[in-house]
C-alpha cells in the first residue's frame, strides 16, 4: 500500500506543474530596458557632474579676477614706492648716508650665453 500512495503524490506534483500557466518574458526586451535605464542614469550623473564643474569654474574665475586686481594694485604700489623721488625721500627720512651710483659703478648685463648658461657682461668702450 505504501508504494501506491507514493506514486499518487508524485503524479499529483507533476500534474500541478503542467497545469501552471507560464508567461514567457522576452529576454531581449528585458536587456533593452536595463540598457535604457543604465544609459538614462549615466546621462543624469554626467549632467549633474558638468553642472557642478561649471559652478566650480565660475568660483575659480571670480577668485582669479580678485587676484588680478590685487596684482595690479600691488604693482602700482611697488612702482610708486620705488620711484627715484620716493627712494631719495626714504633715504633722507631714515638718515642713511647713501647716494645714487655713478655710471661707472653700474654693471649692465648683456645677452644670455646659452652654451655657458651665464649672462654676458656688456663690453665697456675702450678709453
Amino acid at each position: 500500500m505504501r508504494m501506491a500512495t507514493k506514486r499518487k503524490t508524485t503524479r499529483k506534483k507533476k500534474n500541478m506543474k503542467k497545469q501552471q500557466a507560464r508567461v514567457p518574458f522576452p529576454v531581449l526586451l528585458a536587456n533593452v530596458l536595463v540598457l535604457v535605464a543604465v544609459l538614462g542614469l549615466s546621462y543624469m550623473w554626467l549632467c549633474s557632474r558638468c553642472d557642478a564643474l561649471g559652478r566650480d569654474i565660475k568660483v575659480k574665475e571670480q577668485e582669479l579676477n580678485v587676484a588680478r586686481k590685487r596684482l595690479v594694485n600691488e604693482q602700482d604700489r611697488w612702482s610708486t614706492i620705488t620711484s627715484p623721488q620716493n627712494l631719495r625721500d626714504a633715504i633722507r627720512r631714515h638718515q642713511l648716508n647713501m647716494k645714487m651710483p655713478e655710471g661707472q659703478q653700474v654693471v649692465k648685463v648683456g645677452s644670455w650665453n646659452v652654451t655657458g648658461k651665464t649672462a654676458m657682461l656688456a663690453k665697456k668702450p675702450a678709453r
